[in-house]
């Protein structure tokens, strides 16, 4: 998904545009279990990017980028439910995914509702960015006046925000379709 924010480089602050966001998500607590942030277009590195920090603990990811929160989510899936995208058929995943006896669903073509979880997790996120300088909203009525001119945030200082967004509010907040938040969900489930 194309993150509705810009980003700047750290060296003089010159707008790069809006990154891509990758999310996974566990289905049953609604808790995220990995994120890749990139200016590159979604891909198979992408994927495997992601799928690498769904599997690892992320202790040493979260104190790399300075942040003290708790993230508790680690380990192999049983199943994928992926949408028919191009970087979700790579043979290099479906290889990975046997080799490792994770199950792989894709969602009907043309049926977003089969997304439904994710799909609001990215409607979450992306309503979140709203609030920062750089923000493009969702349509050109949303937009600011200059995305491009009022951005500040780095890619990488956006994927720290992202990281307290998702392991210090999203985990923390009451779930509608739960009724406990998804930190509360998946202890109760572990």
């Amino acid at each position: 998904t194309l993150a509705d924010v810009v980003v700047v480089t750290e060296s003089d602050r010159r707008s790069l545009g809006r990154p891509w966001l990758t999310l996974a998500i566990d289905v049953a607590t609604r808790m995220v279990v990995g994120f890749h942030l990139s200016l590159d277009k979604p891909s198979a590195v992408a994927v495997a990017l992601v799928l690498s920090q769904v599997v690892l603990p992320k202790d040493r990811y979260l104190a790399g980028r300075g942040v003290d929160l708790d993230w508790p989510v680690s380990g192999l899936p049983q199943r994928l439910h992926l949408d028919n995208a191009k970087e979700f058929r790579s043979q290099a995943l479906r290889r990975g995914a046997s080799q490792y006896g994770i199950e792989i669903d894709y969602r009907p073509p043309a049926t977003p509702h089969f997304g439904g979880h994710i799909e609001r997790l990215i409607g979450t996120m992306m309503g979140a960015l709203r609030i920062l300088p750089g923000a493009t909203g969702r349509s050109v009525a949303e937009r600011g006046d200059d995305p491009e001119g009022t951005a500040v945030l780095s890619l990488d200082e956006l994927e720290t925000w992202l990281v307290h967004q998702i392991a210090g509010v999203y985990h923390h907040t009451l779930h509608s379709s739960l009724g406990k938040p998804p930190i509360t969900a998946w202890r109760e489930a572990v």
